[in-house]
């Protein structure tokens, strides 16, 4: 049986669904990150990981979609 990976990506570089239904931006973030990282790691689940973890610093997941986190303005060290 072929291994597969955790996360579900078609050969030809398509969106995740959760990310298919986050705005531009969210879609914008992941695929820079994912380009840059595929060029670092090569592709595979490296890369993919890579790339959530860069749309993981600016957005959070709420229920099927990616959302941009909201900063405090009381952690601004002012």
């Amino acid at each position: 049986m072929p291994r597969t990976s955790r996360i579900k990506q078609s050969a030809d570089g398509e969106m995740p669904g959760t990310l298919r239904r986050s705005s531009k931006e969210a879609q914008d973030t992941f695929a820079q990150a994912r380009e840059s990282a595929v060029g670092t790691h090569g592709q595979g689940d490296e890369a993919q990981r890579a790339a959530y973890a860069t749309l993981k610093q600016k957005f959070e997941k709420r229920g099927d979609h990616w959302i941009p986190k909201v900063t405090d303005p009381a952690d601004s060290g002012d």
